[in-house]
């Protein structure tokens, strides 16, 4: 594509240069553009340049300001608001999905409340009633250990039985089990012992 400087007069026959410009400062030198037979059109040529947004300003011989206007240039055409060749679902779906994470996940914003991965291993199974299905690997540390076992879960289950079973079999820590030839005790757990020991043995509980 070339004449991407584009410019209509009032007036034909004029001396009419273009001068780009981005923040400010002049890029490159003057181009002379050239009147389009008697029609007071004047085009040129953008020159080598590498891409990016550029501000024009034609010039009536080199000083006399005429008029400006914007051309986006992508470094060998310019590129025109009407053009969506590249805004395909394919172009949108990976300008979204291969963005890096760390641009869009700062404190506050949406991207930084979604839940994500930390590496490749991405996939998350989820079973037959819509539940996330996942083997446990790992625990953090003290969330299950004996002592918080046997001190805490039973506690907490407040079920007498099994407080009571932990007690007689001197599983619990502080409180020991006593056994004599006639009896066990471990703390509020009584039992008493009797028969021979050879034909046979009964366990009562106080």
């Amino acid at each position: 594509m070339a004449n991407e400087l584009n410019t209509a007069q009032a007036t034909s026959g004029l001396t009419i240069t273009a001068q780009l410009f981005q923040t400010g400062a002049a890029v490159g030198s003057a181009i002379t553009c050239a009147e389009v037979g008697s029609s007071r059109f004047y085009s040129a040529n953008m020159p080598t340049i590498t891409a990016g947004t550029y501000q024009v300003v034609f010039y009536q011989s080199g000083v006399t300001p005429l008029s400006s206007g914007l051309i986006a240039w992508n470094g060998t055409a310019e590129i025109l608001v009407n053009d969506l060749s590249t805004a395909t679902t394919a172009g949108i779906a990976d300008a979204v999905w291969d963005e890096a994470t760390s641009g869009h996940t700062t404190s506050g914003t949406y991207g930084g409340r979604i839940v994500r991965s930390t590496n490749a291993n991405n996939e998350l199974a989820i079973n037959a009633q819509n539940h996330a299905a996942a083997n446990v690997h790992q625990f953090q540390t003290g969330v299950i250990v004996s002592g918080a076992f046997d001190a805490g879960v039973l506690t907490a289950f407040a079920v007498p039985e099994l407080q009571e079973i932990h007690l007689i079999h001197g599983l619990k820590s502080g409180s020991a089990l006593t056994v004599t030839p006639s009896s066990r005790a471990a703390g509020a757990v009584s039992q008493n012992i009797t028969g021979d020991g050879v034909a046979s043995t009964t366990v009562t509980r106080v």
